[in-house]
């Protein structure tokens, strides 16, 4: 997509937003019915990472600014309502429907916070809020979907809401927001003082924080709101969908809603398009079987099932990594399941094209309808001879498979939501494409047809190629567990490699970062050629070795000047260069060992250059 045509179409979306804004008299009468709140803000932060901790809880470390886009925080306090809401079911045991409830009583005081991501300019905004009910598992905030999808955000001009509305996010010991910054937000209170347990004015809080949105001009800076998208990941899906089924039929204000990885079934005369999108865990794990609640397509209903996809994916893992270093440094930043875990089968990309695509039926376009993951009698997930699945949505990483990317995994606590992903050997991944050019057309072949089928957006396949480009499948230096310094399997720190490195660097989405990638590929491929040169028994081949290895030490270090220079011009946070800086020292440790000259890493002769050809390699 041209830049003409996206800001042509930001235009548009711009002018038409005003023109539904003028228009819609009968619309602001139902949205009135649910209260406006009182709203404090944008709260005042010390530098993020300081030890008073007032500042924005895990506030992102993503480079705002040159991206047209700032982060604001606000509370917002009211009167909530006690709904005879049933509890929302665990994932997979959904098996009916929620009716519209009513009103047990009323009048709780409550104050909450909300965080909000959105143009600094409105022509940047497209007229589209996504409001994210925040899922609060594992004892505080986790903004799961916009870990997932922030590029999407930024680069299409959404705007993002982050809601806290459940009490485990706020009062949970010892990294719930009151115990983390009692100063910032020791007064937030969404229980009526301890008087009303189980979040049971959560959905209130939640869709007042959404009317302060619309009504308050200070939350979004006046930015004219055409489109509202509630979501939820996971817990948060599953509270939301009962706000969906039960509360939003009472007093109408969200224009759709999207269920990612949980959420119960959804009634079909809501008058709001709802889509539910699955990974592969919700129907392989039998801890979280989903099967037999799954719900046909209808009119404002779709359910959309992701082939290879982990409940717990791997971008949205990488992502917090910096922020729990600096917030919550006693969060174990690595899993401890029996098998690697995360599946790398790039599930932000269709969570993108779902939101896309749900923007468009709210002004009538139909979304596709989604190929089954499941099939047979009874119905079950059923697998290829590499053990992949077959059928579902099926992103061209899958099909044209180089690895085992499964749904479920097993081990200690929450591992069953986990995935799995393990690399194929070299000689396996030789077997299958044998030049690097027909792996790369392959991928190619099946990215057009998702695009073509709707699930799958033109910039993320654009993406999706450029990393298949830049890969070395196909050269015969893939890298599988048994090259574990390139191979992308388990996590920093239990795998350090070049290939998660470059993962922690793309998912930055660095302003001009593409030399810093392409200095990061560079140090995996040289990597690579050490490790297919070790496996030699000759000497000369051996020496090769070393020398690739030191190689691959100097593209590292280069790596981390470029990283250092990035963080004093202001183009990286603080606690974004250390971890990249971190992670690469830490290969260079692993990888001195191997070279020529341990204690003295060769350098190249000249900083390599993107404006150059992609295969030169700096002899």
């Amino acid at each position: 997509m041209s830049d003409w045509f996206k800001e042509s179409r930001r235009t548009l979306r711009f002018i038409f937003t005003i023109c539904a804004l003028l228009c819609s008299g009968v619309a602001s009468l139902a949205l009135a019915i649910v209260p406006t709140p009182v709203v404090t803000g944008p709260l005042a932060s010390d530098q993020r990472g300081s030890a008073s901790h007032n500042y924005t809880f895990l506030a992102t470390d993503l480079d705002l600014a040159s991206r047209g886009f700032i982060e604001e925080e606000f509370f917002y306090s009211g009167s909530a309502n006690v709904y005879d809401t049933p509890n929302p079911f665990p994932i997979g045991a959904g098996l009916g429907t929620t009716p519209t409830a009513n009103i047990v009583s009323s009048g709780h005081p409550y104050k909450t916070r909300m965080v909000v991501r959105r143009a600094a300019d409105a022509r940047r905004f497209n007229g589209t809020v996504i409001v994210e009910w925040t899922n609060v598992t594992s004892g505080y905030d986790i903004e799961a979907l916009w870990f997932r999808i922030h590029e999407f955000i930024l680069r299409d001009g959404y705007a993002w809401i982050g809601i806290s509305a459940q009490d485990n996010g706020i009062s949970a010991s010892p990294n719930g927001l009151k115990s983390w910054s009692p100063v910032r937000y020791g007064s937030l209170n969404v229980t009526d003082s301890g008087t009303v347990p189980a979040d049971l004015l959560s959905y209130d809080i939640f869709a007042q924080g959404i009317q302060a949105a619309r009504r308050v001009p200070a939350v979004l800076a006046g930015l004219p709101i055409r489109h509202v998208i509630a979501a939820g990941v996971s817990q948060s899906a599953g509270r939301l969908s009962v706000y969906v089924n039960a509360v939003h039929p009472r007093d109408p204000i969200i224009d759709a809603a999207l269920l990612y990885v949980g959420g119960t079934r959804v009634r079909d005369d809501l008058g709001i398009p709802v889509l539910k999108l699955l990974s592969e865990t919700e129907l392989a794990a039998p801890q979280v079987n989903e099967i037999p609640s799954l719900q046909p397509d209808a009119d404002r209903i779709r359910v959309w099932e992701m082939a290879g996809t982990s409940h717990s994916d791997w971008a949205s893992f990488v992502v917090r990594y910096a922020l729990l270093r600096r917030d919550l440094p006693a969060v174990p930043l690595f899993d401890s399941c029996n098998l690697p875990s995360r599946s790398r089968i790039p599930d932000r990309y269709v969570i993108a094209a779902a939101i896309e695509a749900i923007d468009g039926w709210i002004d009538g376009v139909q979304p596709p309808h989604s190929p089954s993951l499941v099939s047979g009698s009874p119905l079950a997930v059923h697998r290829d001879a590499f053990g992949n699945a077959l059928g579902g949505i099926r992103l061209a990483p899958f099909e044209v498979a180089v690895a085992l990317d499964q749904g479920p995994n097993s081990g200690p606590g929450t591992c069953f939501l986990n995935g799995v992903h393990i690399p194929f050997e070299t000689a396996t991944v030789d077997s299958l494409y044998p030049s690097h050019q027909a792996y790369v057309q392959e991928i190619r072949q099946v990215t057009d047809q998702n695009v073509a089928d709707g699930f799958l957006l033109k910039d993320d396949a654009k993406e999706l190629l450029a990393n298949a480009n830049s890969s070395t499948i196909g050269n015969g230096l893939s890298c599988g567990p048994s090259r574990p310094l390139c191979a992308n399997f388990k996590q920093f720190p239990l795998n350090p490699s070049t290939s998660i490195l470059r993962d922690h660097t793309q998912f930055y989405y660095f302003v001009g970062g593409e030399e810093l990638l392409a200095t990061v590929d560079q140090a995996n491929e040289w990597t690579a050629k050490g490790y297919s040169a070790a496996e030699q028994p000759d000497a000369k081949s051996q020496k090769e070795a070393k020398k690739s290895f030191a190689r691959a030490i100097g593209f590292l270090q280069v790596y981390i000047d470029k990283v250092q220079q990035m963080a004093a011009q202001g183009r990286t946070a603080p606690e974004s260069a250390a971890l990249l800086v971190d992670f690469a020292n830490t290969l260079i440790a692993k990888l001195e060992p191997m070279t020529w000259s341990p204690g003295v890493p060769y350098r190249p002769a000249r900083l390599y250059n993107v404006a150059d050809d992609p295969h030169c390699y700096c002899r």
